[in-house]
């Protein structure tokens, strides 16, 4: 498989999101083998994501993820990663760090569950690969402030 974003939504996407986006991009496609299906991210007007799978043969089909389904993994994993930011500024100990990156982990399964169902007829995934393609769907359909973008990616207690 091969993961894109929509061209679309590169147009005025500030610099800081398009690297964070990039990065998601290139953490999916590591492991992929490049072959199709093709799997492009579009931002829904509901603020939900369609998955566009081309197959091999050149047909298109849609997956749809309305931002109703979403809504409470991206409420979730918006409201951790707001406190994960805080905790750099010292107001955690160490078992509120461990108690967030637990939440953050479960939010990521969950979500993966409901990516791996929504594709699965058109391209099966693993968890993994349904975790890191939530990732990407948070970071295009998330309004977060772009100093906080990057705290989605935190693995370790605040420094």
């Amino acid at each position: 498989m091969k993961y894109r974003i929509d061209e679309a939504l590169y147009v005025d996407a500030p610099k800081e999101r398009e690297r964070e986006w990039k990065h998601a991009l290139m953490d999916l496609n590591a492991d992929a083998n490049g072959q199709p299906p093709q799997i492009t991210l579009v931002r829904r007007a509901d603020g939900g994501i369609d998955f566009v799978i081309e197959a091999a043969d050149g047909a298109i089909a849609t997956a749809e993820l309305p931002y109703p389904k979403l809504k409470s993994s991206f409420r979730d994993y918006r409201d951790i990663i707001m406190r994960l930011s805080r905790a750099d500024g010292g107001s955690f100990g160490m078992r509120d760090w461990e108690t967030l990156d637990y939440a953050k982990k479960l939010v990521h399964d969950e979500a993966g569950e409901l990516i791996q169902e929504t594709l699965e007829p058109h391209a099966p995934l693993t968890h993994p690969t349904a975790r890191r393609l939530f990732t990407l769907a948070f970071l295009i359909s998330s309004d977060l402030p772009e100093e906080l973008v990057r705290n989605h990616r935190r693995h370790g207690p605040p420094k």
